[in-house]
């Protein structure tokens, strides 16, 4: 990463500074493709020539093997260096969260050498270039250096790169603005680092989940995703999704967990309905689920419940939410009937 030390240069000055480092790289293509450490080292070099006998001179650094970026100008402007072997102008980008972030520098350039076809070079505002962002072990942007003006990620947000990476939970912000995106049965994945949950990085068949594992996942589940109660085709996705990211797990028949069995007959007041198994389940597991969904914190219900608020009573907001999504079955009974049945069991036995 690059780094200048002075607050008051000249914006232009630097752009020029960065065009003139641009043309002395591109007069020496290199013969062979370099690791992105030679070229961020390539980069600097040709930055301090560019700042000879400017204000820059002798205020040109590299920071370092993991800060962010990759060289500073006078503590205010910075260069994160990129590269890539494809004949494109996209890439992956750095971290949302910036945890290495030099929090001094307030102007921060791109400048990525496409060694691809071609060898080239362009640079341009660090902002203006991420227009997605993407997961590997946490939310990254991504680059294109072509993207058009107005079509960044932030433009697509509404916010600014500024705001953003000073707000107080910035993955929050992102996550907020990818679920205003989902479609029917689709989730995010990934887990901030803020979360509880500690991901493996083994995926493992849910049959070898233990007992308690099981057990919390089949509960948990019932409680945040009350549509898998309704007709819906994609019913059982989301808990799928939720099976990856909170248990490391996969299963290719998760219906099952929930439906196989066919019907059973249970009491409800003092008659004896055959309801489908995953009803059943309700019944059976009527305690569990009330104390469970006292335990959770609201933020992970408004979540995946899609609410802006949680209300006092989270049992009876569930019920509202498992009777507005729930598949009628019964003429007589809803499906919280069902579970509140199944209550009034366990507490007579």
């Amino acid at each position: 990463m690059i780094f200048v030390n002075k607050n008051e240069v000249l914006e232009a000055d630097f752009v020029a500074l960065l065009e003139r480092a641009k043309e002395g790289l591109l007069k020496k293509a290199p013969k062979k493709l370099p690791s992105p450490t030679k070229f961020e080292e390539d980069v600097y070099s040709e930055m301090r020539k560019a700042a000879r006998k400017t204000e820059f001179e002798g205020y040109v650094e590299l920071t370092g093997t993991h800060a962010f970026p990759d060289i500073i100008a006078k503590r205010y402007f910075g260069v994160e260096v990129k590269m890539t072997q494809s004949d494109k102008w996209q890439s992956s980008g750095n971290s949302v969260l910036e945890s290495t972030r030099i929090e001094e520098v307030e102007r921060i350039f791109l400048f990525f050498g496409k060694f691809g076809g071609k060898f080239d070079i362009k640079y341009r505002l660090y902002q203006e270039c991420l227009f997605d962002i993407s997961v590997t072990h946490s939310p990254r942007y991504k680059i294109d250096m072509d993207l058009p003006v107005g079509t960044s990620i932030f433009d697509k947000m509404g916010t600014d790169y500024g705001r953003l990476r000073k707000s107080d939970n910035p993955i929050k912000k992102v996550k907020n603005y990818y679920r205003g995106q989902l479609g029917e049965g689709e989730e995010l994945w990934w887990i901030d680092e803020q979360s509880e949950i500690e991901a493996s990085a083994i995926i493992k068949p849910y049959r070898n989940l233990n007992d308690e594992e099981k057990g919390t996942f089949f509960i948990d589940t019932i409680i945040l995703f009350p549509e898998m109660f309704s007709n819906s085709t994609v019913k059982f996705e989301r808990p799928a999704a939720y099976l990856i990211t909170t248990f490391n797990a996969v299963s290719s028949n998760l219906r099952d967990v929930y439906t196989a069995g066919g019907q059973v007959k249970i009491k409800v007041k003092n008659d004896k309905i055959l309801v489908p198994k995953i009803i059943y389940h309700l019944y059976i597991n009527a305690e569990k689920i009330r104390n469970r969904i006292k335990e959770i914190n609201d933020e992970t219900l408004k979540y995946y419940w899609r609410v802006d608020t949680i209300q006092e009573d989270k049992l009876g907001q569930w019920g509202d939410l498992l009777s507005e999504k729930a598949v009628k079955f019964d003429d007589k009974y809803s499906v919280f009937d069902v579970f509140n049945a199944g209550l009034h069991e366990k507490k007579n036995k």
